[in-house]
């Protein structure tokens, strides 16, 4: 997925189907996207329409300010892994881009070597959004979870990063885990061996991006992904990453 790298910034339409503590969960966004250094703005087109959240590289103290557009309607500061974000969602802010897959694959790509290719495989074109696009699909019949004790100074999320897996496969797996800190040295969790069981991709056939991404664990559908009204690398003046922008509700 070569066209990853030429992503600079983008905007789009970011639709999100998303199997959450086994509930279906649907969202969308339309999002403005910076690479270097990472800005992003989301606004809400549903579940909640017209919240706004802003993540700026470097600034805020790391935290994501949120406009929730409902009581007590005040802007809020947050951490990328607060539950108030994550509760009905498997990823974070920060992952809204290519990046976050781009790395992932990556670290499989130099961990699996050849195996890698053995599970890769092209599948028919589709017609999605208009437009044709490459399938692509990787399948990992060894997908499964296993028993990890915790060590001291790790969480959710370095547990995750040390499986390459998705940290929000851990919660889901061990329901007594109330967010992404509540572990503790020794504690025994079971912890998913990878990241799915199987991940479908759309390529689009102009600028190579992954648009659409299916995937699924030992249950089935897990998530869908699906950027639409995709503009690849347009202006984005500086000051639309922050919160005093005309055109924003902070």
């Amino acid at each position: 997925m070569h066209g990853i790298d030429q992503v600079r910034t983008a905007t789009y339409v970011l639709n999100l189907d998303e199997r959450v503590y086994d509930k279906p969960h649907t969202c969308g966004y339309i999002v403005k996207l910076q690479v270097k250094p990472l800005k992003i703005y989301a606004y809400c087109v549903n579940p909640n329409p017209g919240a706004e959240a802003l993540y700026v590289e470097g600034q805020n103290t790391k935290k994501i300010l949120i406009n929730p557009n409902r009581f007590p309607y005040i802007n809020i500061n947050l951490s990328v892994n607060s539950m108030l974000l994550r509760k009905t969602h498997q990823y974070t802010m920060l992952q809204l881009g290519f990046d976050y897959l781009h790395g992932l694959l990556k670290k499989y790509h130099d961990k699996q070597g050849p195996e890698f290719y053995r599970r890769l495989s092209v599948k028919e074109d589709v017609l999605f959004d208009k437009k044709d696009y490459f399938v692509l699909e990787i399948n990992n019949p060894d997908f499964g979870y296993l028993n990890y004790k915790v060590l001291k100074g790790e969480n959710v999320t370095s547990i995750a990063q040390k499986f390459l897996a998705n940290d929000h496969m851990i919660l889901e797996a061990n329901r007594d885990i109330s967010d992404y800190d509540d572990v503790s040295a020794g504690q025994i969790i079971k912890v998913p061996n990878s990241f799915a069981k199987r991940i479908v991709f759309y390529i689009d056939k102009v600028h190579f991006l992954p648009l659409v991404q299916i995937i699924y664990d030992d249950k089935g559908f897990y998530t869908r992904i699906e950027f639409t009204s995709f503009v690849l690398n347009p202006l984005i003046k500086d000051e639309e990453f922050t919160r005093s922008y005309s055109k924003y509700n902070f």
